[in-house]
């Protein structure tokens, strides 16, 4: 690993290349072989990361936020190489990320939640720790906290506990802790998981105002194909560990080696004959 930036990274106005370059990774536990190369190179503010479950899309997150290390291959951030970098060094570069379940620390408010991603590129443990002596924060990190929240329209939850809320609320929360660190790449993995409609508009509308007007570049991992078309013009299919796709949603959904990935058939036509078999944004049972 060389040339680790600590003070966070330049924005997309600024950038000459792309926000997240990854080359050949490889990862693999025991015989199960997870990662087989993969080469990707984010330059759009929206990217969605889709395929079928087990394609190893959380895995690729895991690595390039520095929860996993590769055997082989290299990860850069605004050009910086953070390969092999630990979490906390991977996040005073600029990266935050959302889990598929929401790690929030449920006997803390919604506002202390958030705060805690002020410093939030320490480990979970560290967090933990933190909590103990929130009450004392700046008044100025208070009404950054507060902006963020404000923004996803959870103004009036901001003293309640973080665990009392519904699940959808939780994983809003989630994403305002891992934005008001400001970052310049933003990991979610499966917001809209568990999520009703009327939570998805919550979190989909001020997260495009937010990247607009912060320059951040966001990647999604995310079963709701209709919400990637929603909110990326670009997108990675991975599959047995590798990318095979890659294009518009409309042109991913619609190639032959992403439709034989989900659904078992091929340009040829599928059980009803129709020739294409693009996959359709709304399909039931269609997972990323």
């Amino acid at each position: 690993m060389s040339g680790v930036m600590t003070g966070g990274v330049s924005r997309s106005a600024g950038r000459a290349g792309p926000a997240l370059s990854v080359s050949d990774l490889r990862v693999s536990f025991g015989g199960n072989h997870v990662l087989t190369g993969v080469d990707l190179d984010v330059t759009h503010p929206f990217t969605g990361l889709i395929g079928p479950n087990g394609a190893g899309k959380t895995t690729l997150f895991n690595v390039v936020s520095g929860y996993v290390t590769a055997s082989r291959g290299t990860v850069k951030l605004d050009g910086a190489d953070i390969t092999g970098a630990p979490q906390t060094l991977v996040g005073r570069s600029g990266v935050a990320r959302t889990f598929q379940t929401p790690k929030l620390i449920g006997d803390l408010s919604v506002l202390e939640n958030v705060l805690l991603g002020i410093d939030g590129r320490s480990s979970l443990l560290d967090q933990v720790r933190q909590a103990v002596s929130l009450r004392g924060r700046g008044q100025a990190n208070i009404d950054r906290a507060l902006s963020v929240i404000d923004t996803f329209s959870l103004a009036d939850s901001a003293n309640l506990d973080a665990g009392s809320l519904p699940l959808g609320s939780q994983k809003i929360v989630e994403v305002c802790r891992a934005l008001v660190s400001e970052p310049s790449l933003l990991l979610l993995d499966e917001p809209a998981a568990g999520l009703g409609r009327d939570d998805v508009e919550r979190l989909v509308e001020p997260l495009k105002r937010w990247a607009a007007g912060h320059g951040t570049t966001v990647i999604i991992i995310e079963h709701d194909l209709e919400l990637v078309t929603d909110l990326c013009d670009d997108v990675a299919v991975l599959h047995l560990g590798h990318i095979i796709a890659r294009g518009t949603p409309a042109h991913c959904m619609s190639d032959p080696q992403v439709v034989e990935a989900y659904v078992g058939i091929s340009d040829r036509g599928g059980a009803d004959g129709d020739k294409g078999g693009a996959i359709g944004k709304g399909a039931g049972g269609v997972n990323a």
